[in-house]
């Protein structure tokens, strides 16, 4: 048996494992959706090339989850639970083919442990395909760049075009491949080869319905991302910045990001002197630089640099290993493990330790009391068999569209404002549809007077009130509305 096949058939049965694992804990936690789940579920009751907020894959994988094994939250997240173990496992590629298979197999062990990776993999967001797509873009890189063959510039162009699709962050492998060629001299020839390019047309024709998709509704995915990024605001936040480094200690684990951190400000002219490293550095250090600037400049969320980090879990792991330092790892993949089963059995823990769970001792509060708000809202809308959902609230919406059975995918947002904020606004506004009967379901008290307004009837049908802890219960209001007139100010 091969080195190869040997550490392959390891690392396949350990991953297949973990995916076992991850599925039986969170079966046993019975977590409800998070909003943006609840949301890209209701995106994909209609496949598009596009949405407000993200390009369309997370619906498509979502789409296509469902429809093979059902509605259940597990069903909704199983691609998730499954691409940060694909992910791993082309980091095993990716590193067998710079170093040696020891090397690919301990790095894709760390990147599966990673607490990022952990958490990711219980929640359907857009992080796991687009990381799945930017570690198959480095394989693909790496290969084109060594043997020049077609088919590994095709790959390349296909995973970028593809990346592009899931998470609009994929155009940051742009800022890797500007620090790779002003980094390596012999990368800059491959700019007279014109293989290069056809990789870079076949990304932008893959891309290329996402950006007509932004062009048929006023890029509103463009303004949603100028939007969060804040750089029309007041400028430099040392707070933000300190916030974000620290979070990345948690995201990548603690011994993991101070080494890699260590790497990148001490060793960096070591690493690129080393082909073989040269390609992870540039594709991990600059791209988190960069996270980190926008971050003391406005701000960045956690999971913003989540891109850095399959490159440099491997730059990591080769670094220890080439100097025999393997308890490093260990003690580093150690520490995640413990995150991760901390974070799977975190009320059975909380238990044992005597801890009351509270709003703020739990932090599964946010995925809590959707299911059973759902049920009663559910009742209420089967006593009014011709009356149509609306609420102002966009993840409140969404879960109900999810939890309440059978699912109102013809909900509506009650959107005064007018402004585009979200796929409902931007699809299904209450003006667009006003004839009718509507349950109107709120999480705070509407104003009656404003609301007799905008309504030929309005009647008050109480509270929803699900306890969840001592200090805290789930609530909404509840309307009976007829007739939307307009949004009368």
């Amino acid at each position: 048996m091969t080195e190869h096949l040997r550490y392959g058939l390891r690392l396949a049965a350990i991953l297949l494992a973990l995916i076992a694992y991850r599925m039986v804990a969170a079966q046993l936690m019975q977590l409800e959706l998070y909003g943006d789940e609840a949301y890209y579920f209701g995106w994909a009751q209609s496949l598009e090339w596009g949405y407000y907020s993200k390009p369309p894959m997370v619906a498509w994988l979502i789409w296509l989850s469902t429809h093979l094994c059902g509605e259940a939250e597990a069903c909704l997240r199983l691609a998730a639970a499954l691409l940060y173990p694909a992910t791993a496992w082309l980091l095993y590629l990716f590193g067998s083919r710079l170093f040696a298979p020891r090397v690919g197999f301990w790095a894709a062990l760390a990147y599966a442990t990673l607490p990022m990776v952990a958490l990711g993999s219980w929640f359907i967001t857009t992080d796991s395909a687009l990381l799945f797509f930017w570690t198959l873009a480095l394989y693909g890189l790496s290969r084109a760049l060594d043997g020049n063959h077609w088919r590994d510039w095709l790959l390349l162009g296909l995973a970028l075009g593809l990346g592009g699709l899931s998470k609009y962050s994929m155009v940051f492998f742009g800022v890797g491949g500007l620090a790779l060629l002003a980094l390596h001299a012999e990368t800059r020839r491959q700019l007279k080869n014109p293989r290069l390019y056809a990789a870079v047309a076949l990304a932008f024709l893959i891309f290329l319905p996402n950006l007509l998709w932004n062009a048929q509704h006023q890029f509103v995915s463009v303004e949603h991302t100028a939007e969060i990024s804040r750089l029309d605001r007041a400028l430099f936040h040392p707070d933000k910045l300190a916030e974000f480094l620290g979070a990345q200690f948690v995201v990548f684990g603690p011994i993991l990001f101070a080494v890699f951190a260590h790497l990148a400000l001490r060793h960096g002219p070591h690493l690129v002197s080393d082909r073989r490293y040269v390609l992870l550095f540039a594709f991990s250090a600059p791209v988190l630089a960069l996270f980190v600037l926008l971050a003391f400049l406005t701000h960045a969320f956690a999971n913003w640099g989540a891109m850095a980090y399959p490159a440099a879990t491997l730059l990591v792991t080769a670094w220890w290993l080439a100097r025999n330092r393997p308890r490093w790892l260990q003690a580093a993949m150690a520490i995640n493990l413990a995150f991760m089963i901390g974070l799977y059995h975190y009320h059975a823990l909380a238990d044992l330790a005597g801890i009351e769970l509270t709003r703020k001792t739990d932090p599964y509060s946010r995925v809590s009391g959707w299911r059973e708000l759902g049920r009663e809202a559910g009742e209420i809308l089967a006593a009014h068999p011709k009356a149509r959902l609306v609420s102002d609230d966009r993840k409140l919406l969404a879960e109900l569209i999810y939890y309440v059975r059978p699912h109102p995918f013809d909900a509506l947002i009650y959107n005064p404002s007018g402004t585009i904020g979200d796929q409902y606004a931007l699809k299904h506004d209450l003006k667009l549809a006003p004839r009718g009967e509507f349950i109107f379901v709120a999480e705070r008290a509407v104003d009656t007077t404003l609301l007799a307004r905008q309504f030929a009837e309005v009647e008050s049908l109480g509270t929803i009130r699900i306890p969840l802890y001592r200090d805290y219960a789930r609530t909404a209001e509840v309307y009976r509305l007829r007739d939307f007139k307009g949004y009368a100010r």
